[in-house]
């Protein structure tokens, strides 16, 4: 996304270069700081469209009540790129975000993040694949372990209606 936002502002700023030949400095200053403002706000009112989801939802993160648990519960929410996921567990558990051979395996070859306070809050920066699991293997096994896909955003941002 960074690389998107940066090519999109190199190519607003060209624009803006060539509407701005002939006037001074600072009104050139000006009009970029307008333009990333407007930016700014964007990228605001995009984010204000994230949700946060709260996993396992009343039961939370632990070991699972029924093989499948977490993944079951997975399949009840559709994220997209900008989403959290909270996980709230008690010690001594904890949570870790991994790689998709660690999450199968139930291995930790590959941590990408370990939490160990609760609630661990994940931000789904980028649409994609993410795993987790308790950084006990036996409670991998016994499926205490979460899989998700984050969906690109929607640039309708379907949580408004633009037709009323």
């Amino acid at each position: 996304m960074a690389v998107t936002c940066n090519i999109y502002l190199r190519i607003e700023l060209k624009k803006l270069k060539r509407i701005c030949v002939g006037t001074n400095l600072k009104q050139y200053n000006m009009q970029v700081a307008i333009l990333l403002l407007f930016d700014v706000v964007g990228i605001l009112m995009r984010s204000i469209s994230s949700e946060r989801y709260i996993v396992g939802e009343g039961y939370g993160w632990g070991s699972a009540p029924y093989p499948a648990y977490y993944q079951d519960w997975a399949k009840t929410v559709k994220l997209k790129a900008g989403d959290e996921l909270e996980f709230r567990f008690e010690k001594p558990d904890d949570l870790l975000e991994i790689g998709k051979f660690d999450y199968y395996a139930c291995t930790s070859n590959t941590v990408f993040r370990p939490y160990r306070e609760s609630p661990a809050i994940s931000f789904l920066l980028a649409p994609g694949e993410y795993y987790f699991k308790s950084s006990n293997n036996t409670n991998c096994i016994n499926d205490q372990k979460l899989y998700v896909n984050a969906e690109a955003p929607n640039e309708d941002n379907d949580k408004f209606d633009n037709n009323s």
